[in-house]
């Protein structure tokens, strides 16, 4: 019996203890996603503060990387160590999208050099260049034309909503008066919400043109007078925030009764297209709403659309897009075009369409699209449009027994979530070729 009762009492502690072992354990999931690239396949890093040979980094050093989170959870993003510092950030994702990380500072950079490094994130990297300057560099000497007064030759990029946090579109170019080289920093004052700045190296003297970056978020609209101070001159620039415009629908791509949109042909000014849900059709037992485009010359013209569960299809020939060629006999087609719930990187190809030319030769072509950016903010026209969706869209040929290859055209493509396209491109080789911007719109 002591025997028995002393076995017992060992397995009852056993599985106390084991139980109170496994209050103290957390399953943590890892997050899922990507280092963010633009269309060119380069990162969108910011690289923050100034580095001197030799000194400690503080919290004014970091980088700044865009995520494309396609699975909340933890993270860990990590340089590596390069000249005497790394950078590095960790914590959780708690939603999918564009998300900006900071990558803070530690160490200490031992000599004046250009440091490369990669930044790493479950799989993906991106380079990172950080230029260190020697602990006895002396400041440049600047000044700015138009001191004491308004700043010359000053452009303010970007797009200023009260409420939405600047992204790194936001930035002002100016000119400077550079009379002697040396490290720079450039600042502005902070005013409703948010700032300007930039530092780095003038490596030689004369007129130079700097980027100042915009951080923060504007907290009510107006304009906002801000004075950019460097060495002992300074000037002064303005910006423009505005109240984002506002929406009674929660779709991409409105396809209501009587909706319309009113767009500026930017290539030929004073001209104006207007787009009309007018009707329905039936087109092989499928059920489309009709747009009719009313232009100054010309038309109208019907365009067919549908909502199948998340995506938009366009009812068109397939080679709508190109002019590259034409089908001798095309017969329509769905060509997917837009989905609901996009992240920034999503990407999607319409099917493969394939026909004889009216040259006789048999095309193959495609259409891919890119999600570059599903959370942008993007001023038209004195208004500013939030949640929109910035959509590249690039036309492929493949002839018979050979491989896909670009045609050289690009489309781009602004779609505002419950008012539908508000901005479209295209270009070829680099010319633009077509360009609308919306005007004004009625959306049931």
């Amino acid at each position: 019996m002591k025997t028995h009762f002393n076995h017992s009492f060992f397995i009852v502690s056993f599985l106390v203890w084991c139980f109170s072992c496994q209050q103290s354990i957390s399953y943590e999931i890892s997050s899922l996603g990507s280092l963010q690239k633009d269309e060119n396949g380069n990162c969108q890093i910011i690289i923050a503060g100034t580095y001197i040979s030799g000194q400690n980094v503080g919290d004014s050093n970091n980088l700044e990387v865009l995520v494309n989170v396609t699975s909340p959870g933890s993270f860990i993003i990590t340089t590596d160590t390069v000249n005497g510092y790394s950078f590095k950030a960790s914590g959780m994702f708690n939603s999918n999208g564009a998300v900006r990380v900071k990558l803070f500072a530690a160490g200490n950079p031992m000599i004046a050099d250009t440091d490369h490094f990669t930044v790493r994130y479950n799989g993906s990297f991106c380079n990172a260049v950080v230029p260190v300057i020697s602990d006895n560099l002396t400041s440049a000497a600047i000044s700015f034309d138009g001191a004491p007064g308004n700043c010359m030759n000053d452009t303010v990029y970007g797009s200023y909503a009260k409420g939405i946090s600047l992204d790194t579109n936001a930035k002002i170019k100016l000119v400077v008066n550079v009379t002697s080289p040396g490290a720079y920093n450039i600042t502005t004052n902070a005013e409703n919400g948010y700032r300007f700045s930039a530092s780095g190296i003038f490596s030689a003297a004369g007129i130079q043109t700097v980027f100042l970056a915009a951080s923060g978020t504007p907290l009510n609209t107006g304009s906002d007078i801000f004075t950019i101070i460097a060495d002992n001159s300074s000037c002064n620039f303005s910006v423009n925030v505005l109240s984002a415009v506002t929406v009674n629908n929660n779709d991409y791509f409105p396809l209501t009764d009587n909706s319309y949109w009113t767009y500026d042909d930017l290539l030929h000014p004073g001209d104006s297209i207007k787009k009309t849900i007018t009707d329905t059709i039936s087109l092989n037992a499928i059920l489309y709403k009709v747009m009719r485009e009313d232009v100054m010359f010309g038309g109208p013209y019907n365009y067919f659309f549908r909502k199948s569960g998340l995506d938009y299809l366009e009812y068109a020939a397939p080679n709508k897009f190109t002019t590259f060629f034409q089908y001798k006999n095309p017969v329509y087609a769905d060509i997917p075009f837009l989905e609901e719930n996009l992240t920034t990187g999503a990407i999607w190809s319409s099917p493969e369409y394939i026909d004889t030319a009216t040259d006789g030769n048999i095309f193959t072509i495609r259409y891919d699209f890119t999600c570059s950016n599903a959370k942008a903010t993007v001023t038209l026209n004195e208004k500013a449009f939030t949640n929109v969706y910035q959509i590249n869209m690039l036309p492929l040929l493949r002839l018979a027994g050979n491989d896909f290859e670009y045609t050289g055209e690009a489309y781009l493509f602004y779609y505002t979530k419950g008012i539908g396209l508000i901005y479209m491109k295209k270009s070829l080789s680099g010319f633009v070729q077509a360009e609308l911007q919306i005007r004004n719109w009625k959306v049931n």
